[in-house]
């Protein structure tokens, strides 16, 4: 009964120390973060009448403690600097406040809490020195996150010191200066990032004993010198980027031993050499980028070998020679980028093959012909392919008829080529879209109207071939339409009005052509036009004025002999309206016109009947005064007989005034009859 009794004195003593724990908790986290507003839905819940916070959003606490374990309130807008708070908060495993708006410095204090595992403040608004003291106070932490904040200086040496460290990120920032001496120490370490800083110097040997490195991200640095020889014994090693500093040399042999890499990105340095053999022996690569870097000779038949191989980026180096044809093995490949080398020899057919999305190959010294057989084998790739870019090779022969049936193509450049023949109907059928540049080729014939089938296109370029016949009015059907550059071809006819329909349009370039007419007035309704250019075409009348056109460069539409307006300093002639002919023989006669359409000679009848009615009209009025006229004298006269005769009689007469006589002016056509009748 006594061991009863102590029993339920303890437990009761055990929940009010619980309870006193959490309501410190509580008020802690109220003097960290003050009350939070209302109005934010996350935070709806943190009420300062609570007992606990356990129950409140972003916070965690252990179940048996019920003390706060981890704060995690990430993207609430928070702002203000960290209060001092947390530092109390002894038994916090987690703090995560990244995505706020938090200014102020790191507090060197935080380090210190014995429990506390991981630190994220990335992505608010921090500044100054990374505190030497943080990391002289690491205990039991894990991951450590400053990433995409305004740090400034050198990485602190302490860090060497944190021993527990498995993850560092400081990407992001403005760090300076060389890496710690000691970094390698870190054995521990998983991930590091201490990417897009500025810091430089040689990156220091002895990284192998990073036996646990799974990924290293140094890019966008000044580092300069070669890679540390012994990189090969990170055998964990997943992700390596070097990218984007001033890196040199030949890439060490030891790289062979990275078979669990499956991303390596070197662009951006300046690493000579081959491409090594041994690179074939990196089966887990899937990512692969040594592009903008220095190497040259051909590309070595084993990366044939890279089976699992997505993104291949090898652009402007200098490789030459052709393209290898064990590439047909890389099954898995999506993104093939041999852009800005000096490769030679036709076009593999096993491009089209293998079901690529983005194929880039521009500016190398390619030939031959894309062959409309290549279409036995390119059924995959119909569905898949997004971009190929060919341009600034020296292609030749006609664009594959069958170009429609790449219905996901989204960026299709043949430009500065030496292409032939018409341009395909089937483009109409490139439902996707965006991008179309054929130009500077020896394309002829006249634009399909089937180009109005390319809904989605967004810039066509056409400029610089022998292009002929009119602007296609089903041209308006390419809705999104921003840039149209057809100069330099042999186009006729008029400027479509429809043209002034398409109120994407930002830029227009139909200089150097034969285009005649007018140049439509509705043009001044593109709302986002930036430049129009119809110099040197047979253009004629007055330049629409408004909008653009206040301020459009006389440059732009130079060459136009018949064009006016104030742009061009050629004032319009001023237009008389014609005169109405109401007889038809003038006309034809005036006109040395034989022969009239029935249409026109039934208007001038209708006209000439007109003439003739309203003639016969006024000789009736003529005639109806005239008769009135005979009439009042008649009766003035009678009168005056009447008058003489009472006179002589001796009767004695009251003068009575004649009826007024009606006048010309009121008198209606009514009065007229009644009057002759």
């Amino acid at each position: 009964m006594r061991f009863r009794r102590f029993s339920l004195f303890s437990n009761f003593w055990k929940l009010r120390i619980d309870h006193f724990s959490s309501v410190e908790d509580l008020f802690l986290l109220f003097r960290f973060c003050g009350r939070p507003p209302r109005s934010r839905r996350k935070l709806v819940s943190w009420n300062e009448d609570d007992y606990s916070p356990c129950n409140w959003f972003g916070v965690k606490c252990n179940p048996r403690t019920s003390r706060v374990s981890e704060i995690v309130l990430d993207g609430f807008a928070l702002s203000g600097r960290i209060g001092r708070g947390l530092l109390k908060l002894q038994f916090l495993r987690k703090l995560s406040l990244s995505k706020n708006n938090f200014t102020g410095s790191v507090n060197p204090s935080l380090a210190g809490l014995e429990s506390l595992r991981i630190v994220d403040l990335s992505d608010n608004n921090l500044s100054g020195p990374i505190p030497d003291e943080f990391f002289r106070q690491c205990k039991s932490l894990r991951a450590t996150s400053f990433a995409r904040n305004n740090l400034s200086g050198r990485i602190p040496d302490s860090l060497c010191s944190c021993s527990t460290l498995a993850g560092v990120d400081f990407s992001s920032n403005q760090l300076s200066g060389p890496l710690p001496s000691g970094i390698w120490s870190l054995n521990g370490l998983r991930s590091l990032d201490l990417s897009d800083n500025l810091l430089g110097g040689e990156i220091p040997k002895g990284i192998k004993s990073l036996y646990n490195l799974r990924a290293i991200n140094l890019g966008k640095n000044l580092f300069s010198g070669r890679l540390p020889d012994d990189i090969g014994g990170c055998l964990l090693l997943k992700v390596l980027d070097f990218s984007e500093n001033s890196l040199s040399g030949s890439l060490p042999d030891s790289m062979q031993q990275l078979t669990m890499c499956n991303s390596l990105s070197l662009h951006g340095n300046s690493f000579v050499g081959v491409l090594p053999e041994w690179v074939g022996e990196m089966k887990s690569l899937q990512t692969l980028d040594l592009s903008a870097n220095r190497f040259s000779g051909q590309v070595t038949d084993s990366i044939g070998n890279l089976r699992s191989l997505r993104v291949l980026n090898l652009s402007m180096n200098g490789f030459t020679g052709s393209l290898p044809e064990t590439m047909i093995s890389c099954g898995s490949l999506l993104t093939m980028d041999f852009s800005q080398n000096l490769l030679t020899g036709n076009l593999p057919a096993w491009i089209f093959g293998l079901g690529l999305q983005r194929v880039l190959l521009s500016e190398n010294r390619l030939s031959g012909s894309i062959d409309s057989s290549y279409s036995t084998i390119m059924e995959v790739s119909h569905q898949n392919l997004q971009v190929l870019d060919l341009s600034y090779n020296a292609l030749s022969g006609e664009i594959p008829s069958d170009i429609g049936a790449f219905s996901s193509l989204q960026f299709l450049n043949l430009s500065r080529n030496s292409f032939v023949g018409a341009i395909p109907a089937t483009v109409g059928e490139l439902k996707a879209i965006d991008v179309l540049d054929l130009s500077e080729n020896r394309l002829n014939g006249s634009i399909p109207s089937e180009i109005g089938g390319a809904v989605s296109l967004k810039e066509l370029r056409l400029e610089k071939n022998s292009l002929t016949g009119n602007i296609p009015i089903q041209i308006k059907k390419c809705s999104s339409l921003s840039s149209l550059i057809l100069s330099q071809n042999k186009l006729t006819g008029p400027v479509p009005t429809i043209i002034a329909n398409l109120t994407n349009l930002q830029t227009v370039d139909l200089s150097l052509n034969n285009l005649s007419g007018s140049l439509p007035k509705q043009l001044v309704n593109l709302p986002h036009l930036l430049s129009f250019n119809v110099s040197h075409n047979n253009f004629q009348g007055e330049l629409p004025a408004g909008g653009f056109f206040n301020t459009i460069s006389p440059s732009s539409v130079s060459g136009n002999p018949s064009l006016c307006g104030s742009v061009v300093n050629r004032s319009c002639p001023t237009v008389l309206p014609k005169p109405i002919v109401l007889n038809p023989n003038s006309s034809s006669e005036s006109s040395g016109v034989g022969s009239f359409s029935p249409n026109l000679r039934h208007k001038k009848i209708i006209l000439s009947i007109s003439a003739l009615i309203a003639i016969g009209a006024a000789a009736v009025i003529a005639l109806g005064v005239f008769a009135v006229t005979v009439l009042n004298l008649r009766v003035r006269s009678s009168t005056s007989r009447s008058a003489a005769a009472l006179t002589l009689s001796g009767v004695k007469t009251t003068a009575v005034p004649p009826p007024p006589m009606p006048t010309l002016a009121s008198l209606s056509c009514f009065q007229v009859t009644l009057i002759l009748a």
